[in-house]
């Protein structure tokens, strides 16, 4: 693999109370591939002129979205600050070395430092990027050096992407640190739906070790269905054991189609441990790295402010659809398809319901192809979508 020469320009923090001091980046083009950008979105080296941002993480906690804002494409956001900037010199490799100024206000002991690479001289909403972790120390000398700087194979994410569900994953007292005889470190997930439709995915849980290599997954959980306009929310604590080899790791949520290996949205925060003292636990079964959190307090708890039913989805469809109602309060609920002539095809659902988000699914395996009309009564109130189902 060529290597690309990096140069990071030095960029002056102009903050009030902040004492910059430059230091050196380096890196090294192992074997392995695994430090530098290796690939943008079609698996092609990233062109010359490409950008490179380098980001302290002040708080420790994992990279925030870039800035999508005019003009400002692609900046860092919220505690993330930058330290430096470049572009691409010559395509593959990896990166060689630079300058970079640490804030003053970095921790004295060293902090979690990311290079993010895009796809474009100058990033805009829609192209896409990648971006690394580094953990990086300040000793007794003049120029300190940041080790590990480590991204995906290719690009996956694109700036300004919205999308229909998304997962964030927030560490409590960051940054972490967990000691050779192990620990746990506790977080909060959360996944959002901001669409008005219920929202299939699965959900997996790895991290990325310190040699690279990629561990897990140590949690599953398939075939969730999220109603639409909710989120929900898991207090989560992940055990790591003795035997976990010392070094910084990369932990990861994922959601979309596991088995496709197709991914909607994801987070991740660092961690680090600080040794090893035993081998306990170091197994592919996952023993000694449990997760918990995530069964306590299954009920979803949202209640919509109105009745509303949401389109079928998917829609055309063969031969079954989902149907998502709410309802604010208990009603007696009936839903009913008609044809385009008026004439009732079949009945759903009659039957009294607590309030709540449902889902309903329609098995038209029966019913000829044709445009049909779905209607609710609920609450004194007539609601009615069009469904499509073509054989």
């Amino acid at each position: 693999m060529k290597k690309f020469v990096l140069l990071l320009t030095l960029v002056m923090l102009a903050v009030i109370g902040l004492q910059a001091q430059p230091y050196m980046i380096t890196a090294t083009n192992y074997a392995s591939g695994f430090f530098g950008v290796v690939a943008d979105e079609n698996g092609q080296p990233l062109s010359v002129g490409s950008t490179i941002h380098l980001i302290w993480d002040a708080a420790g906690d994992g990279m925030d979205d870039p800035s999508t804002q005019a003009g400002s494409m692609g900046l860092p956001t919220d505690d993330d600050l930058l330290m430096g900037s470049g572009q691409i010199g010559v395509t593959g490799g990896a990166p060689s070395a630079g300058t970079f100024v640490l804030p003053g206000s970095a921790a004295e002991a060293g902090g979690w430092c990311y290079l993010r690479a895009f796809h474009a001289a100058t990033p805009i909403q829609g192209s896409y990027y990648s971006e690394s972790v580094s953990l990086y120390t300040i000793p007794a000398m003049a120029s300190p050096t940041i080790y590990g700087i480590q991204f995906p194979a290719a690009m996956t994410k694109v700036l300004g992407d919205i999308a229909p569900v998304t997962v964030s994953l927030t560490p409590r007292n960051p940054p972490i640190s967990i000691p050779a005889a192990g620990g746990n470190f506790r977080y909060t997930l959360e996944l959002h739906n901001a669409t008005t439709l219920p929202i299939a995915f699965d959900l997996w849980i790895d991290m990325v070790l310190p040699d690279g290599s990629v561990y897990g997954p140590i949690i599953t959980r398939a075939n969730l269905n999220l109603p639409g306009q909710t989120t929900l929310t898991r207090a989560m604590t992940q055990a790591i054991p003795a035997g976990a080899p010392a070094g910084l790791y990369l932990y990861r949520c994922h959601i979309g189609d596991q088995h496709a290996g197709q991914v909607l949205h994801e987070d991740a925060f660092p961690f680090q441990k600080l040794g090893t003292s035993s081998n306990q636990g170091w197994a592919a079964n996952e023993i000694g790295w449990e997760v918990t959190g995530w069964e306590d307090n299954l009920s979803w708890l949202a209640i919509p402010e109105v009745f509303f039913l949401s389109a079928p989805y998917p829609n055309p469809f063969n031969p079954a659809t989902q149907l998502q109602f709410g309802l604010p309060q208990s009603s007696e609920v009936r839903i009913d398809v008609y044809n385009i002539l008026g004439s009732r095809v079949t009945t759903l659902l009659h039957k009294n319901l607590d309030a709540g988000y449902h889902t309903l699914t329609w098995d038209a395996g029966q019913i000829a192809s044709g445009l049909y009309l779905v209607q609710m009564k609920a609450g004194g109130f007539i609601y009615t979508e069009k469904a499509l189902l073509l054989k």
